[in-house]
């Protein structure tokens, strides 16, 4: 069997799905580990670079690129209204579920976002840019932040483009991705038909390839990385558990990974899986795979 080649897209059954990245994101902790993030690597490296000029009076302007359930781009907000008191955050996300699910975010954490006005586009981005086209629209952004929403665009580097010629001068452009680096960066080059978002739907699309259309087009960039890590030991057991089962079908974007691959396949994918370029392995022999996002951020 090639690879991937009689295997099911995870995104074919949206339970699966949900199950198997509801677990992984459980696992990693990734609502507190942006939360930390945002904290320290935002606050501190980030916010600085922020020099927009506007006056006490003045809001400052905000967009969100497939902003999801809020979470993520919340806790971003929070940080800025520590420095901007008044914030117009425009929120430009497709799926009616996750827009409702923002709102009732919003909703349960008024006091923590208090001095945020909301205005809430349920579009994709594409469709935004032809709204604000027909509507004459051309104010610009003191913030935009796309936070893991430019995965599945056919041109990248237009998108990214375009969000960058909405920035007004001294604003910032906050582009979060998986990591080339972490392990399913290593997984998506390693097994590229398993990984294939024209096979699967598994976007093919990191960080680095954000970073390396900015220095074609000469645009100065910072970058950093927000390490993430999932524990993953069980997923190596003789007998893995039903959960460690689930891990595996996120990791590889399959379902029922290993019991629906061939003995080739899936013995290749879990040495690799294994292996440092996907997990570390700690002293007391647990093993943690390596989710790291990376942060690019153009001015």
């Amino acid at each position: 069997m090639a690879d991937g080649g009689q295997l099911r897209n995870i995104y074919e059954d949206n339970e699966h799905y949900n199950k198997a990245f509801l677990l992984y994101d459980k696992l990693g902790d990734r609502i507190g580990t942006m939360e930390r993030w945002c904290k320290s690597g935002f606050t501190t490296d980030i916010m600085p670079k922020l020099k927009v000029k506007i006056s006490e009076e003045q809001p400052l302007r905000t967009l969100g690129v497939g902003s999801g359930s809020g979470e993520l781009e919340s806790h971003i907000l929070k940080q800025l209204l520590q420095k901007f008191p008044r914030i117009d955050n425009h929120v430009v996300e497709p799926s009616a579920e996750l827009s409702g699910k923002y709102k009732e975010y919003v909703s349960a954490n008024t006091a923590d976002l208090k001095g945020i006005d909301y205005h809430w586009e349920q579009l994709l981005l594409e469709e935004y840019q032809q709204k604000r086209e027909k509507d004459g629209d051309t104010s610009k952004f003191h913030f935009i932040s796309a936070v893991h929403s430019l995965y599945y665009f056919n041109d990248l580097g237009k998108w990214l483009d375009y969000l960058y010629g909405l920035l007004d001068e001294g604003g910032l452009l906050v582009v979060m991705l998986t990591s080339d680096t972490s392990g399913l960066g290593n997984i998506m080059r390693e097994f590229p038909k398993l990984g294939s978002k024209s096979n699967f739907g598994f976007s093919d699309v990191d960080i680095s390839h954000v970073r390396r259309h900015f220095d074609d087009a000469g645009i100065a960039h910072c970058d950093s990385l927000i390490p993430i890590r999932v524990e993953m030991t069980d997923c190596f057991a003789d007998n893995p558990s039903p959960e460690a089962d689930l891990l595996i079908d996120f990791a590889a974007h399959c379902i029922d990974f290993r019991k629906n691959s061939d003995d080739q396949l899936g013995d290749r994918f879990l040495k690799f899986l294994g292996s440092d370029k996907c997990t570390e392995k700690r002293d007391d022999g647990r093993r943690y795979f390596r989710g790291d996002w990376g942060v690019t951020v153009v001015q």
